[in-house]
């Protein structure tokens, strides 16, 4: 790395991010959604769905919704030979300006207690370990922790 900031496109999901993003859903998850579930999300008006593009190629992904004045984080993804370059950290960056934007009173997300990474750019992001969702996660079986950044 020539300590270069990298450059990334953040963008709205689209129907031709898909065979992409299920490739890296497929990549970074033990139990990944399929690209059904993300048909599903792109048509849910209480859902947003971010790509990062470097080059023209996916360099990683974000979700959420909310419901009223609450967002739930869904998860973000990064392709293996695009992290530790900010990619995570532009995603959530586009999410938390959409929530404040919105007004949301909270962001909240699940994260592997193992995942020191995430959870290190979480809490330096904003947000709070609020408390463990015990065997949240099955493949391979894990806690979460519950971590919320709240606005207002």
């Amino acid at each position: 790395m020539s300590g270069e900031a990298a450059s990334f496109d953040i963008l709205p999901m689209d129907r031709c991010h898909l065979a992409d993003v299920t490739a890296l859903e497929r990549v970074c998850f033990g139990d990944p959604w399929s690209r059904d579930a993300f048909v599903e999300e792109l048509q849910n008006p209480a859902a947003l769905f971010l790509v990062a593009e470097q080059g023209g190629a996916l360099a990683g992904y974000a979700g959420m919704s909310w419901v009223l004045d609450e967002g739930y984080l869904y998860n973000i993804a990064v392709a293996p030979a695009q992290r530790h370059q900010g990619v995570a950290r532009a995603l959530l960056a586009a999410l938390d300006e959409f929530a404040h934007d919105k007004r949301l009173s909270f962001l909240s997300l699940e994260v592997r207690v193992s995942n020191a990474a995430a959870i290190t750019l979480y809490h330096s992001c904003g947000f709070r370990t609020m408390g463990i969702r015990p065997g949240y996660y099955a493949q391979p079986p894990e806690d979460a922790y519950i971590m919320t950044k709240f606005y207002g």
